[in-house]
């Protein structure tokens, strides 16, 4: 039936199963830049890096509004919550990302968009028989889509602090930046690596369960939104303020960062931190252990 139809021959390539992910993981990774409104939303989810930028050109004298000096010789005295905004302290870097406030809303917004409807999304729509019947597995897939969606937000959560320090290390007028901040830098990459990791882990775990993107993005503010507000009643309640931050799914994972930064915390409970994570992510992947699997998704 084929002969005599002009069909030019092709020759066999084979795939290994690296490439066939690695396009997955190209794919979740550049998801949130298909579209302007896409990258749009990127750049306002860095509008807490944005405005540290320009207290970093002021503080170091490249944008001229009253002058670095001043502003550094008057940090030197100036209260404890605002030594924080000072580029040569470790809370600069951290704070933007793992504060309760601007930290968290911008995560719970990147994080909705893409990692949360990562997987529920190829379940709604009945691909993951196509991606699991073409040479990858269901945990090569699931590895694939995490790390994707760690890199994406990577972007945010680490990439834009380090790009703010090496910004300073170059901008400074000599080397005594470097010099007071190189000792803390690495414990801070490290901890922000391990805070997106984590948070990244929870949210794709949940996306796999859910049965639709709307409800995984549901599932996920209600997660990090929910155990937030659960945490700060019973923190209020018992007269107990480590509650707050021991029983929050965000905070906790902020008092792992700055526990691997070094960083000094009052009434935090790093071992109840661990264990809140470490026990959601276990009871997840339990739970989980049916949903990605070939007869699932064949049904």
């Amino acid at each position: 039936m084929i002969h005599g139809q002009r069909y030019r021959p092709a020759p066999y390539l084979p795939t290994s199963r690296w490439q066939r992910l690695k396009q997955l993981l190209k794919l979740e990774f550049a998801a949130q830049f298909r579209t302007k409104w896409g990258i749009a939303i990127f750049l306002a989810c860095l509008i807490p890096s944005l405005v540290r930028l320009v207290i970093l050109l002021i503080w170091t004298g490249a944008l001229a509004l009253g002058g670095g000096g001043a502003m550094r010789n008057a940090g030197k005295n100036a209260p404890q919550q605002m030594q924080e905004l000072l580029p040569d302290r470790v809370e600069f870097y951290l704070d933007g990302v793992t504060s309760p406030g601007w930290g968290l809303v911008m995560l719970l917004v990147l994080t909705s968009l893409v990692t949360a409807r990562a997987i529920a999304k190829d379940r709604a729509t009945n691909a993951l028989e196509l991606y699991w019947t073409r040479g990858i597995s269901p945990l090569g897939y699931f590895l694939g889509k995490g790390l994707g969606c760690f890199l994406l937000t990577s972007l945010m959560t680490v990439a834009a602090p380090f790009a703010l320090w090496v910004m300073g290390v170059f901008l400074a007028d000599d080397w005594s930046f470097l010099l007071k901040t190189w000792t803390f830098m690495p414990g801070v990459v490290l901890g922000l690596l391990v805070f997106t990791a984590v948070l990244t882990s929870i949210c794709l775990l949940l996306s796999a369960l859910a049965t639709t993107p709307n409800l995984a993005a549901i599932l996920w503010c209600l997660m990090l939104g929910g155990t937030a507000a659960v945490g700060r009643v019973a923190g209020e309640v018992l007269g107990q303020p480590v509650l707050s931050v021991t029983l929050s799914v965000f905070d906790a994972a902020g008092v792992l960062a700055h526990a691997i930064a070094g960083v000094t915390q009052r009434e935090t409970n790093v071992t109840g931190s661990c264990a809140l994570l470490g026990g959601i992510v276990l009871l997840l992947a339990f739970a989980l252990r049916r949903r990605l699997r070939l007869q699932e998704a064949i049904g």
